[in-house]
């Protein structure tokens, strides 16, 4: 059953910094008229923190790579060699208003049934009993993420408010082929209209974004923007 009736896929083709991916991310959120699957890169390896994470306590447990906060929940991602995908559905939209771990369970049981038909077999919904306490997200699955056996295998965080819900997600420990996406989509929504360059009006929102909050040093430490 799929989770929409149109879905926007952007597969974005150049890596970026990580201001610039979660300023997308918002700027989509806030402008789309459709739910929006975006698929990004980085253009370096690149830690992303929850926004309720306290920087100053994860302190050196970090690696030595550049941190960006996210406007999302969860736990601290490396980002080296995952797939970087977000789910944006605007508030508008009816299924906005699914409850949030209604919208955890369906957005991975999709994914999981897509990667399981893409030859990984054993992926599956973490129950109870695979859950572990960690603020390292790929260490301690939550409930709901993807597991394969014992090994976390996508997990996310999200954000829901009157914008509408933004689901920001990690794969690792698998490589998928380039079409994986666009198979995910077609299974997500009965219509994918496909971008590939983002839109003039996104881009200039993201800009802003990126000088207003996300390349903000007060933002990183203490959640404060100029917005």
């Amino acid at each position: 059953m799929t989770l929409f009736d149109r879905l926007t896929l952007h597969l974005d083709a150049l890596p970026h910094d990580g201001a610039w991916n979660m300023a997308v991310d918002q700027a989509w959120l806030e402008i789309s008229d459709v739910p929006v699957l975006r698929v990004y890169d980085w253009d370096a390896a690149t830690v992303t923190i929850g926004y309720a994470q306290n920087l100053a306590k994860l302190g050196e447990a970090l690696p030595g790579w550049p941190v960006m906060r996210r406007w999302t929940g969860g736990g601290v991602v490396l980002h080296e060699k995952d797939e970087t995908y977000s789910v944006i559905v605007p508030g508008a939209h009816p299924w906005a208003e699914t409850r949030p771990l209604d919208s955890y369970r369906l957005i991975h049981a999709a994914l999981a049934e897509a990667l399981v038909a893409a030859g990984f077999n054993g992926c599956r919904l973490a129950g109870p009993d695979d859950l572990i306490e960690n603020p390292f997200c790929f260490v301690a699955p939550a409930l709901h993420d993807v597991v394969r056996g014992k090994v976390k295998i996508a997990g996310a965080g999200q954000r829901r408010g009157k914008l509408g819900l933004l689901h920001q997600g990690s794969v690792q420990q698998v490589v998928v082929k380039s079409d994986f996406w666009r198979g995910w989509a077609a299974v997500l929504a009965e219509e994918v209209m496909l971008v590939n360059e983002l839109p003039p009006q996104i881009a200039a929102r993201a800009q802003e974004l990126v000088e207003k909050r996300y390349s903000l040093p007060q933002w990183l430490a203490e959640r404060e923007d100029l917005l």
